[in-house]
């Protein structure tokens, strides 16, 4: 069988025309050097040099076989240099997105701390998104890892998937609803409008249905469900008192807003999501250095 060492000895050998330098040259012995020209000659069926007492010269089919290992061992350097710098730069990468209003940036950095413990050079970038831009850029490999709830969890087939936490479910109500006063609890507002943002690019009918399915989930019984275009706009609604919403203590709206919060007694999955064909390792291990901060955050 052709092997790489026979090949080097014998492009050395086509140049020098000399056993004595080409065992020089690769660090090998003369003996060593002709037992692999004497192999890949075997192996090929034809002499690749004439050996005289005086000098050493190619034959015709050495000539030949020149040329193609001179291009595959140039090829192959190419290939070989091609693949480390991709590696390379592969593994010193890391490309996340998460959900928008999502308030763990902190946790995130916790995460990439210890990362870089292990490897300094790591570059990492972060992106915000709307659930369906998340979805579709992830999807489409432009991400390397995603970070978002449950309900919106990608559907593909290949991926793999992390609890990174519970988070606790709570109700949102304006400060001007006149059930909200001492001892109020999130029972009180179960027959309240019920507002929905609407995920992106979800039909009108499909985002009602995501409400009456989180409604019947929680024991609501709203008296209309209105659905807002986006995130912000339901917590607009909300503040202006056109209904009740549900959010997570993750949300950045739920921690600063100044709505009246009522805890509902469940929680929502926070998960982190990757393919199962990523080659880096960055990415599993940043999803197991994240649940640990959330882990280590919560013991304290």
């Amino acid at each position: 069988m052709i092997n790489e060492v026979s090949i080097r000895c014998f492009l050395t050998l086509a140049k020098t025309l000399s056993f004595t330098e080409t065992a020089r040259l690769t660090y090998m012995t003369q003996q060593s050097v002709s037992k692999y020209i004497a192999k890949l000659e075997d192996d090929l069926g034809f002499s690749l040099f004439i050996r005289t007492h005086h000098y050493v010269m190619m034959t015709k089919a050495g000539e030949n076989f020149y040329q193609l290992f001179r291009r595959f061992s140039e090829d192959f350097d190419t290939t070989m240099e091609k693949t480390r710098k991709y590696y390379s730069n592969l593994y010193n990468s890391l490309h996340i997105g998460y959900l928008e209003w999502l308030e763990i940036s902190s946790s995130i950095g916790e995460a990439l701390h210890e990362l870089k413990k292990e490897n300094p050079d790591l570059r990492f970038i972060g992106e915000k998104h709307p659930q369906y831009e998340l979805n579709e850029l992830f999807l489409n490999h432009k991400l390397d890892l995603i970070i978002t709830y449950k309900e919106f969890a990608p559907k593909s087939t290949g991926l793999r998937k992390m609890k990174v936490l519970d988070t606790p479910l709570v109700l949102l109500v304006s400060t001007e609803n006149p059930k909200v006063r001492p001892g109020a609890t999130a029972e009180d507002f179960k027959t309240e409008p019920f507002i929905k943002a609407a995920a992106s690019r979800e039909s009108l009918s499909e985002s009602k249905t995501r409400a009456r399915r989180q409604c019947r989930e929680l024991g609501f019984n709203p008296s209309e469900i209105v659905i807002s275009p986006n995130l912000e706009s339901a917590y607009m609604a909300a503040e202006f008192g056109q209904g009740v919403m549900v959010s997570t203590m993750l949300s950045r709206m739920s921690l600063h807003s100044e709505l009246a919060c009522y805890d509902l007694g469940k929680n929502e999955e926070l998960l982190c999501f990757w393919h199962e064909d990523q080659e880096n390792p960055a990415v599993s291990t940043f999803a197991n250095a994240l649940e640990k901060a959330h882990n280590a955050r919560d013991e304290s």
